[in-house]
C-alpha cells in the first residue's frame, strides 16, 4: 500500500511533473529548430500559386478548403523541395535532442563513478544495508559504494533503469557509530529514490542536458555570437517590429518553463522519499535538515526545509493535487500542441477538407483528460475538502487560456471578445474537474474507473476542446454572429422581443456540435448516478411535474405571431420553469441536472407540435429547441442546484436513468425540418478557423 495515501498505486506528483518537462522540450525543440528551418529555400508566394496552379487547388465556389485529396498530392509533390527541408528539421531536431538525452542518460553512471573514484563500501556494512534493502521492500539491491572524497554524511542514488547505484559518503560510516538512526534514515532516504524515482530523475537531468546543448547553446550562439554571422547556420535577421519580439519573450518563457519543470522534478522526487523514511521509519522527523542559501532555496534541487518537515508530518499531504504542478502540466499540454499544429500546418497535413482537424482535437483531449482524471484520482484519494478540486480546475484553465498566449506564432491582439471566451473555458474547466473528483470519490470497483475515465475523455473533448477559438473569437463573433444578429433584428420587431430572440438564438448558434454537446451534459448527472447505483425519485418526479408545467406554458404561449419570436418565448418560458422547479424542489446539482433535464424534453415535444405545419415546423428554432434547452437548463441547475441538498435516492440499475439520457440523444440527433418560408439563420454558424 502507497504510504501517501490509503489506495494503492496512485500516481505521484513526480511523473506529472516529468511528463510536463518532456512536453515543453518537445515544443521547445519544434519552435527553434523550425526558426532553424529558414536557412533552407523558403517557398516563395509565386512558389507556392505556382503550385497551386498546376495542381487545380483552388478554393471552392463555398470559399471553402477543395476537398479533393489528389489536388493535394499534386500539390505537396510540387512543394517538395521547400516542405523536405522542413520536415528533416523538424524530425531531426527531436531525434537530435532524444539521441543526445539518452546517451547521457546511459553514461552519466559511468561518469559519476569515474569522476568521484567510488569503490565497494567496506564488508562490515554488508550485512546491515541487506537489512534496510529488505525493510525497504526491493527486489533487486542496489550496489553500495563509497564515496572517499566527500567527509559530509549523506549519499546520492544514482544509476539506469537497468542498474541502480547508492553512493554513501565516508561521512556515514562515522555518522552510524555515533547516531545510529540517523544512518538508518539517511540510507532509506536513497533506497526510496532506488524505489521510486532514479529512473525519472537521471531521465530528468539527460533531457535537460541535452536541451541545453542541442537546442538552446546553438540558437543563443547563432544569434548573437558574430563569429557564426558567416556560416550556414545562421539564422536570418529578424525585423525589429513587434511581432520579433513577441517570439522572443515567448522563446524565454518557454526556457523558463522547462528550467522549472526540471527544478520541480527534482524536488518533488526529494518530498516524495521523505514521505516513505517516515513510513517506514514511524519517526516525522528522522533527520536533520540543513537550512539552505536563499540562492539554493531558489535554484537548488532540494526543497526548502520547511517545506519538506511539512510533508514529513502529514505526508498524505502529497497526494492534493497541487495549483503550480497542474498549472504547468496545462501549460506544457497547450504549448506542444500548439507547435506540433503549426509543424503540420506548414508541412500541409493540418488543414481543412481532410481529418487533421478531428485527429489533432482527440490528440489534445486525451492528454488533458489524462490530466483531469488524474487530479481527480488523486484528489479523491487525498480526501474532498475544501478547494481540492476547484483550485487545480482553476490551474488547469489558465494554463489553457496562458498557453494560447505563449504559442509563438499567436501574434493576434487580446479583444474583449478573446477575453470572454478565455473566462468561459477556464470557468468550463474548473466546473469539469470539479465534477470529476465528485465522481471519482464515487468510485469504487474498476469498472467504475475505466467508465469514468472514458466520460472524462468525452466531456474534455467536447466542452473545453474549442479552446482553439479563444483567439479568434473576436473574428468568430464579427464574421458568423453578427450578421445573423442583424438580420434577426428586422424579425423582432419591438426591443424586448429582440432580447428575448437573441438571448436565445446566441446559444443556439454557437452550439454547432449538438449532438456531442448533448452527449456531454448528460454524462454529467448520469456518470454519478451510475457510479451511486441510484436513481433520485423525487428529483424525477420534480423534472416530471416541472415538464408539464414547461408544456403548459408553452402551449398557452401558442406560435402566434412571428413564429421565430414565438419561439424564443416559450424556450425562455421552459428556462423559467426550470429555474422555478429547481429552487422549489430544493434540489442537489445532480438531481437538479436531471429535472431540467425532463423539463426540456417535454418542452421540446411541445414546441414541435405547437409549430407543426404539416410535416414541417415554422421556425427554424423550433426544428432544434433541443439544442439549446440543455446547455440554459445546465446552466441553471449549477447556479441554483443544491442551495439547499435534497437526500435520499432509490438503489437501483441505472437502466432508468441511462434510458433518459439515450432518449435526450435521440432528441438533440433529430429534428423536423423547418419550412422553405422560415427567417433565416437556418443553420448553426460553422465553426470558425483552428
Amino acid at each position: 500500500m502507497d504510504p501517501e495515501g490509503d489506495r494503492p498505486r496512485v500516481p505521484s506528483g513526480t511523473t506529472l511533473r516529468f511528463a510536463s518537462l518532456v512536453l515543453l522540450a518537445i515544443a521547445t525543440t519544434l519552435q527553434i529548430f523550425g526558426l532553424y528551418a529558414s536557412v533552407w529555400p523558403v517557398a516563395t508566394s509565386f512558389d507556392n500559386a505556382r503550385c497551386q496552379v498546376q495542381s487545380g487547388l483552388y478554393l471552392t465556389s463555398s470559399l471553402e478548403v477543395d476537398p479533393d485529396e489528389s489536388k493535394w498530392d499534386g500539390y505537396r509533390a510540387c512543394m517538395a523541395p521547400f516542405l523536405g527541408g522542413r520536415a528533416v528539421w523538424l524530425a531531426g531536431g527531436l531525434v537530435l535532442l532524444f539521441a543526445v538525452a539518452l546517451l547521457i542518460y546511459l553514461l552519466r553512471p559511468v561518469w559519476l563513478r569515474y569522476r568521484r573514484d567510488l569503490a565497494p563500501v567496506p564488508g562490515d556494512l554488508q550485512e546491515p544495508l541487506a537489512a534496510l534493502v529488505a525493510e525497504a521492500g526491493l527486489k533487486k539491491a542496489p550496489t553500495f559504494l563509497l564515496d572517499r572524497t566527500n567527509p559530509r554524511a549523506g549519499g546520492v542514488a544514482f544509476g539506469t533503469h537497468r542498474r541502480k547505484y547508492v553512493a554513501l559518503n565516508v561521512g556515514m560510516l562515522a555518522l552510524r557509530r555515533i547516531e545510529p538512526e540517523s544512518f538508518r534514515a539517511i540510507v532509506l532516504h536513497e533506497l526510496a529514490h532506488v524505489r521510486k524515482d532514479v529512473t525519472i530523475t537521471y531521465a530528468t537531468l539527460a533531457i535537460w542536458r541535452a536541451f541545453v546543448i542541442v537546442v538552446l547553446t546553438p540558437y543563443v550562439l547563432t544569434l548573437f555570437n558574430p563569429l557564426l554571422f558567416l556560416t550556414p547556420l545562421r539564422l536570418p535577421r529578424l525585423p525589429t517590429g513587434w511581432a520579433s519580439y513577441g517570439v522572443l519573450w515567448r522563446l524565454v518563457v518557454l526556457v523558463l518553463l522547462v528550467f522549472a519543470a526540471r527544478v520541480a522534478v527534482l524536488r518533488a522526487r526529494e518530498k516524495h522519499a521523505d514521505a516513505l523514511v517516515v513510513h517506514w521509519t514511524g519517526d516525522p522527523e528522522p533527520y536533520r535538515l540543513v537550512p539552505a542559501s536563499r540562492l539554493r532555496r531558489w535554484l537548488g534541487h532540494h526543497p526548502a526545509p520547511a517545506t519538506r518537515i511539512a510533508v514529513m508530518r502529514d505526508p498524505k499531504s502529497l497526494l492534493r493535487p497541487g495549483f503550480w504542478e497542474t498549472l504547468g502540466s496545462a501549460l506544457a499540454v497547450q504549448i506542444a500542441w500548439w507547435h506540433t499544429t503549426t509543424g503540420l500546418r506548414e508541412l500541409t497535413w493540418y488543414r481543412g477538407g481532410n481529418e487533421s482537424f478531428l485527429v489533432m482535437r482527440i490528440a489534445w483531449a486525451v492528454p488533458v483528460a489524462a490530466l483531469i482524471g488524474l487530479i481527480a484520482w488523486r484528489g479523491a484519494t487525498f480526501g474532498p475538502r475544501r478547494g481540492t478540486f476547484a483550485w487545480p480546475g482553476l490551474a488547469l484553465g489558465l494554463g489553457l487560456v496562458l498557453g494560447d498566449r505563449l504559442d509563438s506564432h499567436n501574434l493576434l491582439p487580446i479583444t474583449p471578445y478573446s477575453v470572454i471566451a478565455a473566462i468561459a473555458l477556464a470557468g468550463t474547466a474548473t466546473l469539469v474537474t470539479i465534477w470529476a473528483g465528485y465522481c471519482a470519490t464515487l468510485v469504487r470497483t474498476r469498472w467504475h474507473g475505466w467508465f469514468l475515465g472514458l466520460s472524462i475523455a468525452v466531456v474534455t473533448y467536447t466542452l473545453l476542446g474549442w479552446f482553439s477559438e479563444v483567439r479568434v473569437a473576436g473574428a468568430l463573433w464579427r464574421n458568423n454572429i453578427v450578421p445573423v444578429m442583424e438580420l434577426l433584428h428586422g424579425h423582432a420587431q419591438t426591443f424586448v422581443n429582440e432580447i428575448a430572440l437573441k438571448g436565445v438564438a446566441i446559444p443556439f448558434l454557437l452550439n454547432f456540435n449538438r449532438v456531442p454537446t448533448v452527449v456531454s451534459l448528460a454524462l454529467l448527472w448520469l456518470v454519478p448516478l451510475v457510479l451511486r447505483r441510484e436513481f433520485p425519485r423525487f428529483a424525477a418526479l420534480v423534472g416530471v411535474i416541472g415538464g408539464v408545467a414547461a408544456a403548459a406554458a408553452v402551449v398557452l404561449l401558442g406560435s402566434a405571431g412571428l413564429p421565430l419570436v414565438a419561439t424564443a418565448w416559450q424556450i425562455v418560458a421552459v428556462v423559467a420553469v426550470q429555474l422555478i422547479t429547481v429552487l422549489v424542489g430544493r434540489l442537489d446539482r445532480v438531481g437538479a441536472l436531471l429535472a431540467v433535464w425532463l423539463i426540456g424534453l417535454a418542452a421540446t415535444v411541445a414546441i414541435w407540435l405547437t409549430h407543426l405545419r404539416g410535416t414541417e415546423v415554422d421556425s427554424v428554432l423550433a426544428t432544434r429547441p433541443h439544442q439549446v434547452l440543455p446547455v440554459l437548463g445546465t446552466l441553471v441547475a449549477l447556479l441554483v442546484g443544491g442551495l439547499r441538498r435534497q437526500t435520499g435516492g432509490t438503489r437501483s440499475r441505472p437502466i432508468w436513468a441511462a434510458g433518459i439520457a439515450v432518449l435526450g440523444v435521440a432528441v438533440a440527433s433529430w429534428w423536423p425540418s423547418a419550412q422553405r418560408t422560415a427567417p433565416p439563420c437556418s443553420r448553426p454558424c460553422p465553426p470558425g478557423p483552428r
